[in-house]
């Protein structure tokens, strides 16, 4: 997406600070790879964006000094770990996207591709049967919160209530139908 500008940096790098710290003041597109589940503290100040405007230009902590910080500056952090944990600081500092491919969901796309293309009305009446069972279920939800509000109506007992008995019917029906 950006080509040649985005420079790459491993978290293992001994000199990762000053590499970062040039990037941060050149306005680069870094993208931080391999990094596990715990964070450097040092890069704190650069996750929370706690820049501090001094004259005209922004400065932030990194490391042990203060760095001038170019607003056109953006961090991609990846990791190699299936599924990472980390802590609550650093959830809320980051968006975590989980880009993980299941193979059983490999599988369902290629057999939607396949049966689209050998036979596209099976395919079609497949999607017809997945709207059907989709509004179904939203129908179902709607009766049930009918339901809940006729329950709370304590004008009538629930024995008379013949809307309740006739919404309980219908929420019936339209359970086996989905």
């Amino acid at each position: 997406m950006y080509g040649k500008s985005l420079v790459v940096l491993d978290f293992n790098d001994k000199k990762l600070l000053q590499r970062l710290s040039q990037c941060v003041q050149k306005g680069k597109i870094v993208l931080l790879q391999d990094v596990l589940e715990v964070l450097d503290p040092s890069m704190d100040n650069l996750l929370n964006k706690a820049t501090i405007k001094v004259g005209n230009e922004l400065t932030i902590k990194l490391g042990d000094g203060d760095i001038t910080y170019n607003p056109k500056f953006k961090l991609f952090i990846t990791t190699r770990l299936s599924n990472p944990h980390y802590t609550p600081e650093v959830s809320t500092k980051v968006n975590v996207i989980n880009f993980s491919i299941k193979e059983q969901g490999l599988e369902e796309q290629c057999l939607g591709i396949v049966v689209a293309e050998e036979q596209p009305a099976l395919e079609a009446n497949k999607n017809q049967l997945v709207d059907k069972i989709e509004n179904g279920q939203t129908e179902l939800t709607r009766l049930e919160d009918d339901i809940l509000n006729r329950l709370q109506d304590e004008s009538m007992s629930l024995l008379e209530n013949v809307a309740l008995i006739q919404t309980l019917q219908t929420a019936k029906e339209t359970q086996e139908n989905v």
